[in-house]
């Protein structure tokens, strides 16, 4: 089996929502008709991530975020650094062909991006949203008990506690999350009604959002872009591995990019 058809049958499981003429979803290195010896899925291309695919045997990547530090990956002024040049040159030699599936996966029903992130959470079944958004019935908890629940369902990936702007105290209805870096607090106030937002640090300006956030009391749950994100890719590596069980696949897990430092 090729790395296209990888590709071919990940594309097939759209049924609207991409826009093939302009998906970051293409091939950012390698060659698409390599016969695949093993599929390795992560949220990003850490090149320590490249190298355990290398490892487990596989030469298809397959990556939710970019592989140059950029979204379109068309930037060519980031190789000025020599570190980035690196990367690209050992992708070259290494054989391994990477995929990105970013644009099916953040709509795919049921096990992409938005529902996974649910899941994840453990906020029930929505009540309510479309396309990347989902909202939840926040059953009369208060801001502060939402924020610990989430900290306790983000424990698991290195993100032992979250932003919380706005009043810890305000009891609240009506819980938007979006995916990823796509978290528009003032869309999930104005269109959904929400009265608490869970938003990701790459979706969420302090400056703008927080400071709207505070003086309308709608408390805000920060979390890391990617333990927003991870659960799902997950769920993709177990889709491709029921789907080719004639081929290893294997997920790397990945945590919250950073960790909280404290003063002792």
């Amino acid at each position: 089996m090729k790395a296209s058809e990888i590709e071919s049958y990940l594309q097939s499981l759209d049924t609207g929502w991409v826009d093939w003429s302009k998906t970051v979803d293409t091939f950012k290195a390698g060659d698409p008709n390599i016969e695949v010896t093993g599929i390795a899925v992560a949220w990003m291309t850490y090149t320590s991530a490249l190298e355990r695919a290398i490892e487990l045997g596989c030469n298809l990547f397959i990556t939710h975020e970019p592989t140059y530090y950029n979204h379109l990956d068309t930037d060519e002024k980031i190789f000025r650094f020599d570190y980035v040049a690196r990367k690209r040159e050992f992708l070259t030699t290494s054989g391994l062909a990477v995929l990105r599936c970013h644009d099916l996966w953040d709509q795919m029903p049921g096990i992409g991006v938005p529902d996974s992130w649910g899941k994840k959470l453990d906020l029930g079944d929505p009540i309510d949203g479309s396309t990347y958004y989902r909202i939840f019935d926040g059953a009369g908890r208060t801001a502060k008990e939402v924020a610990s629940h989430v900290a306790q369902r983000t424990r698991d990936l290195g993100q032992e506690g979250v932003q919380l702007f706005g009043p810890e105290g305000k009891k609240v209805k009506r819980i938007a999350i979006g995916t990823g870096a796509i978290t528009p607090f003032q869309h999930f106030i104005e269109h959904f009604k929400a009265d608490l937002a869970i938003c990701s640090d790459d979706g969420f300006s302090c400056w703008r959002d927080g400071a709207l956030a505070i003086d309308m009391e709608v408390p805000v749950i920060v979390v890391n872009h990617g333990v927003s994100e991870i659960y799902g890719v997950q769920l993709l590596a177990e889709h491709l591995a029921a789907r080719f069980p004639e081929t290893p696949v294997h997920f790397i897990p990945q945590r919250c990019m950073y960790q909280m430092v404290g003063v002792r």
